[in-house]
């Protein structure tokens, strides 16, 4: 399998609910690539909780201004 498949394959089984051990243990691909998408799938949960925080904040503002 190519190196796109695989880290396919590792982030839709952490999307799907398996934890990041479960998934290093499937060793699905060499280690390095698992790694690799365990720390891509991270970062794109960060960002995403990130966004909502925001969005959050900017809701909570737009209430607090609705009413004044």
């Amino acid at each position: 399998m190519d190196k796109h498949r695989i880290t396919g394959q590792l982030k839709q089984l952490l999307r799907s609910g398996y934890s990041i051990d479960d998934v290093r243990n499937m060793a699905l691909g060499p280690r390095a690539l698992v790694e690799q998408a365990i720390l891509d799938y991270q970062a794109q949960r960060e960002k995403q909780a990130q966004s909502q925080r925001t969005l959050s904040h900017q809701a909570s503002f737009a209430m607090y201004l609705g009413t004044r």
